[in-house]
């Protein structure tokens, strides 16, 4: 086991290249206070950070797990090596129930779409939560006549919480996808601004219709695309360290509970607790 910590680490190595805690965050693209609170060992990155940082730091994932001391549970750790033997019939049915929650598995983005209809996923939906960057599906892919419709006539919930655009993540993740800087803050920053206007026009028709339409905006690493429909269905596709739109995309249905849909979900549900909400005075 290392003898040093993560803090005395990070302290070192931004001391070896000359830089304050200041420009480390810039250079890094994290806050003042998340680099000041690690070196002094007030938080610890979370475990979907950990290779990018151990990158950073030019060490290995399993090395920087250790200097964190996530703690026996956590994936990286090197006792977690395999899965426990399932002693009863019973045990082998609830891990089958649990996995049984995956419908379907798309390659990326691009099968999905092609197999994939997110209008007939929404058709009778009665409660929609989308986490991820710029929620495409609802911000591009429906007319505000629809959502507006779906909202009067069908009293649908919309609860959107797209990355913040002004956010310092927002920037990470250009760089993450090597795409030119500011095209993902500006897809963001737009998307957002057509739910507005739609909200405003529902402030028009039906003032009440606006808090079936709830904006927010987090400022987390985006790691999940999640959009999660009556809490039964639900697609999830995690945002890679290359182009999000390259990975798997899985299609779950709840049948029980913790299992994959109950682990998901609750991701998106810890990002809603966070997220920062948008909105106008009804009139």
């Amino acid at each position: 086991m290392p003898t040093e910590g993560f803090p005395e680490r990070l302290k070192a190595f931004r001391k070896s290249m000359g830089w304050t805690q200041a420009e480390l965050a810039k250079r890094w693209a994290y806050s003042f206070e998340t680099i000041s609170a690690w070196e002094r060992g007030k938080r610890k990155p979370g475990v979907q950070e950990i290779p990018r940082i151990a990158h950073l730091l030019g060490t290995t994932s399993e090395e920087l797990a250790q200097l964190i001391d996530l703690g026996p549970n956590s994936f990286y750790s090197p006792r977690i090596h395999r899965l426990p033997f399932l002693e009863t019939v019973q045990e082998w049915t609830d891990v089958s129930g649990t996995w049984g929650e995956l419908e379907q598995i798309y390659r990326d983005r691009t099968e999905l779409n092609r197999a994939f209809s997110y209008p007939r996923m929404f058709k009778n939906a009665s409660d929609i939560l989308a986490v991820g960057i710029s929620l495409n599906a609802i911000a591009m892919n429906y007319s505000r006549s629809e959502i507006i419709n779906s909202i009067i006539n069908h009293n649908r919930t919309y609860r959107l919480c797209f990355l913040d655009p002004k956010g310092v993540y927002c920037a990470e993740r250009e760089r993450e996808e090597e795409i030119p800087t500011g095209s993902l803050t500006e897809l963001t920053r737009l998307n957002i601004q057509n739910m507005e206007i739609i909200q405003n026009q529902l402030n028009k028709i039906n003032p009440d219709g606006i808090e079936k339409l709830q904006l927010m905006t987090y400022d987390l690493p985006p790691r999940f695309n999640i959009y999660v429909v009556d809490d039964t269905l639900m697609t999830v596709q995690a945002y890679a360290y290359g182009r999000g739109e390259d990975t798997p995309v899985f299609v779950l249905k709840r049948q029980s509970g913790n299992g994959l849909f109950d682990f998901y979900s609750s991701i998106a549900k810890q990002i809603l607790k966070q997220a920062k909400p948008l909105g106008i005075e009804k009139i």
